[in-house]
């Protein structure tokens, strides 16, 4: 089994497909939605964290019913609760690192021998040289399906 490579050579190809032009005014006009919505967003916390207060977060501040003193307040329990897990997170990665050390000792599985194969029983001498013969191969029994019936028998 070989190990991925990085494809840094390689030639990019990159697919265009024509889309009709319905489907492209669509796509264009949910996109621009949800960027002025991201937009929006952003401003409504932005204006509360520098102190502005114009009409567009205003209007947003009066149908939450909010001040900026409160969306302060909640952006910072936001924050001590997002550096409390990462803290958290942090020290159990310290510790598993410190107690376990790392874990870098992965390896490629070995390759499969015929004795190998032959010592799980589930295909007989014949099927397995065929399958090492062979590009396609079709069973008139799944051997992995029908193992428990076969060690009943």
């Amino acid at each position: 089994m070989e190990q991925s490579r990085p494809r840094l050579n390689e030639e990019q190809i990159m697919i265009q497909a024509k889309q009709p032009l319905a489907r492209f005014v669509i796509s264009i006009i949910i996109s621009s939605v949800f960027w002025l919505y991201c937009v929006i967003v952003l401003w409504f916390f932005l204006s509360a964290v520098i102190g502005v207060n114009d009409r567009y977060s205003g209007v947003l501040k009066i149908a939450f019913k909010t001040t900026n003193g409160e969306i302060r307040t909640f952006l910072v329990i936001g924050l001590a609760i997002f550096c409390f897990f990462f803290l958290a997170l942090f020290l159990w990665r310290s510790y598993n690192k410190k107690r376990f050390g790392s874990l870098n000792r992965r390896k490629e599985p070995a390759y499969t021998s015929i004795k190998d194969l032959e010592h799980l029983e589930l295909l007989s001498k014949d099927q397995i040289q065929e399958l090492q013969r062979a590009q396609y191969i079709e069973f008139d029994v799944n051997p992995l399906k029908h193992t428990e019936e076969r060690k009943h028998a």
